[in-house]
């Protein structure tokens, strides 16, 4: 995967953990805080995906379905 895929994860993550941020400060709170709870550890979550892949400690799964390719 590019480096920009990465980017765009970690975006992603931070676009889904700001969500969960904007409900919980909001005065009349229309989502459950389950759901303000789980919208601010996944947006955290995916951005640690991204961080990690970024610094090519996932590169194994941009690789795999290639090497499968080249032994055939």
């Amino acid at each position: 995967m590019s480096k920009y895929i990465w980017s765009t994860v970690i975006l992603l993550g931070m676009l889904i953990a700001r969500l969960g941020f904007a409900s919980l400060n909001l005065t009349d709170p229309a989502m459950p805080v389950l759901t303000v709870t789980l919208l601010i550890t996944g947006g955290m979550l995916v951005g640690l995906v991204g961080a990690t892949g970024l610094l090519g400690m996932l590169d194994w799964l941009a690789r795999a379905p290639l090497e499968r390719r080249h032994s055939r």
